[in-house]
């Protein structure tokens, strides 16, 4: 059983020698702000009610404790819109066209995705139930199995993935700015270029992507508890635009897509060679475009790619399903992510194929297709293609909330809660991942690096699998979550290291026999068995199954009694009196 008492905690202050002592301050319990006046000037340290649970500001702050029952304002509807507002995107249009590109037939192609989309699902839905049923975020969970301080590790890894790939979709809203610029101002598209073209932007794609950060600062400010309603006119917008991209290239076709390669080619791999094409295999760029081979070397053309694309939110939903109202409500995500997924894939497939009638070439950028309507100079192509435009933008705002800015905020608030919450988080996550990482240029030359971000998925598969392990087969929810937040409560595990050895090593196991091929696909000098790329191939279906395996087995044969429990605590009573007690006080 945990150590923590909630009673005398509630009235004392934590002291890492002593234990806990009596505080000569009046305690603020969690969701309950104090009443101190609010600071009217600046200050760097957040201005908010202190945690309920964690000892120390610097441990955490109030939007990093479990969420009170009067912020869990999201029903299954919410989920639905959320992956509405994530699966209709630029780059889940065009993820289905990569396997096509390595020999997949399209039926092939969709069967990989539908596959790929429900397993995730299922891990999507059955991880987040974890946040959904202890209402904490995933930094948080992390401790559980891994310890206090190697957690900070994992966090790190989901952080720059977030960072980074919310500065790559900035470039893509940052195009959508340029083509809607262009519609608007067609002496726009003539302005002279002053940027050397080894930056891999020109100096109208960069006041384009310039005035779309400026935009989504303002919407990366949207409350966490509102912004499921963002999401709800996204998901009303997406598919409208979406549906006019291909009713308009499909119009412009003739009504037809059957004389289309993309339709008519069938598999052209035989035997093992289909297989592995199938679940992995190497990529051909022969007809690809530059855009979409980078999408390719960042989501190999495979099943492991379909499963690669939302690892990372397999990982941390957590920092989403905390939001849900009841623990069954997030699990519509089940049924609503593969559905959603297919049908963008499909649409994707129909719409690149009806753009080889349309415009002579085979087209997979939908931003592409509304530039075209432009080109003839009407005004009506011109209004087109703005209003297209801007629901491009809509869109791309959309996924980077969902997918990257709110996850990213979330860990930065792990490794400085005294100075940093969610808002700023958001904030300075944009600001890191739009200009230190440089985007626009990694888009443009980086396929080493897009290929070190696809492939990092054998690390997210095992470090998935060792949470759900932990809380469902090893614990079997047996948690306290007030220990989640004592940095020396019962999962410290090492009074040194604060780390648990069981989690490194089953860690190890499960990206390790895949590390040779993760490094091919970034250094492709170097030489690697046929069976090291196979795995590599089905690199997070392996590091998953056995992450997960060899996690239970330490924990079978080498328990940590410590944190060996009889029931959970949550702390619910905690969150609830303190939410009623803040509403009484407000009334």
């Amino acid at each position: 059983m945990s150590p923590y008492d909630y009673k005398s905690a509630d009235a004392a202050s934590f002291d890492g020698k002593h234990g806990y002592t009596e505080s000569p301050v009046e305690p603020v319990e969690a969701g309950h702000t104090s009443g101190l006046k609010k600071r009217s000037r600046f200050s760097l340290a957040v201005d908010q009610a202190p945690s309920g649970f964690a000892a120390t500001p610097s441990a955490s702050n109030a939007d990093f404790d479990p969420i009170p029952p009067s912020k869990r304002t999201w029903s299954w509807m919410a989920y639905v819109a959320y992956w509405m507002a994530d699966a209709w995107a630029v780059s889940n249009w065009e993820v289905a066209s990569s396997m096509i590109s390595v020999g997949l037939s399209w039926k092939m192609a969709i069967g990989a995705c539908v596959l790929g989309n429900t397993i995730m699902g299922l891990v999507i839905t059955v991880n987040g139930r974890i946040g959904a049923t202890l209402h904490t975020p995933f930094p948080v969970l992390a401790r559980m199995p891994f310890g206090y301080y190697f957690s900070y590790f994992i966090v790190l890894s989901r952080c720059v993935l977030a960072t980074v790939w919310l500065g790559v979709q900035t470039t893509t809203g940052g195009q959508c700015m340029t083509v809607l610029l262009g519609a608007i101002w067609p002496s726009f598209n003539n302005i002279p270029n002053h940027i050397p073209v080894s930056e891999g932007i020109t100096t109208a794609g960069m006041i384009g992507f310039v005035l779309y950060f400026l935009l989504q600062l303002p919407f990366l400010c949207i409350p966490y508890t509102k912004v499921q309603y963002f999401f709800g006119f996204k998901s009303i917008i997406a598919p409208i635009i979406f549906l006019a991209v291909f009713g308009s290239t499909l119009h412009k076709a003739g009504g037809t897509i059957s004389h289309s390669t993309v339709i008519t080619q069938g598999t052209t791999l035989k035997g093992s060679a289909l297989a592995w094409a199938f679940f992995g295999s190497e990529f051909s760029s022969a007809r690809a475009s530059p855009l979409l081979s980078l999408l390719i070397i960042a989501f190999p053309a495979d099943l492991n790619g379909v499963l690669g694309n939302y690892a990372t939110l397999g990982l941390n939903i957590a920092d989403f399903a905390r939001y849900s109202k009841t623990p069954n409500a997030q699990n519509v995500q089940a049924v609503v992510i593969p559905v959603i997924f297919t049908i963008v894939g499909l649409l994707g497939i129909f719409t690149a194929a009806a753009s080889e009638s349309a415009y002579g070439e085979i087209i997979w950028n939908p931003i592409v297709v509304v530039g075209n309507w432009s080109a003839s100079g009407s005004h009506g192509g011109r209004a087109a293609s703005a209003f297209g435009a801007i629901g491009l933008i809509i869109v791309t705002l959309g996924i980077n909330i969902s997918a990257n800015s709110i996850s990213a905020a979330n860990d930065l608030v792990a490794f400085c809660p005294k100075y940093i919450n969610i808002r700023r988080g958001q904030l300075l996550a944009a600001i890191i991942g739009s200009w230190a990482f440089v985007p626009w240029k990694i888009l443009a030359s980086a396929a080493k690096f897009l290929s070190f971000l696809g492939g990092y998925t054998i690390f997210l598969g095992p470090m998935t699998s060792i949470l759900m392990t932990d809380y469902y087969i090893v614990r079997r929810g047996r948690v306290s979550v007030p220990d989640m937040y004592n940095f020396h409560g019962m999962y410290r595990y090492s009074a040194k290291y604060a780390t648990n050895w069981r989690a490194v090593v089953a860690l190890i196991i499960g990206f390790g026999p895949p590390l040779p091929g993760f490094i091919q696909n970034i250094q492709t000098t170097i030489n690697v068995s046929a069976g090291g790329q196979h795995l590599f191939a089905i690199g997070y279906i392996y590091s998953f199954i056995a992450a997960g395996v060899f996690y239970w087995a330490f924990m079978r044969f080498f328990p940590h009694t410590e944190s060996v429990m009889d029931y959970a605590i949550t702390g619910e009573d905690v969150i609830v009196a303190a939410d009623e007690k803040r509403f009484q006080q407000e009334a």
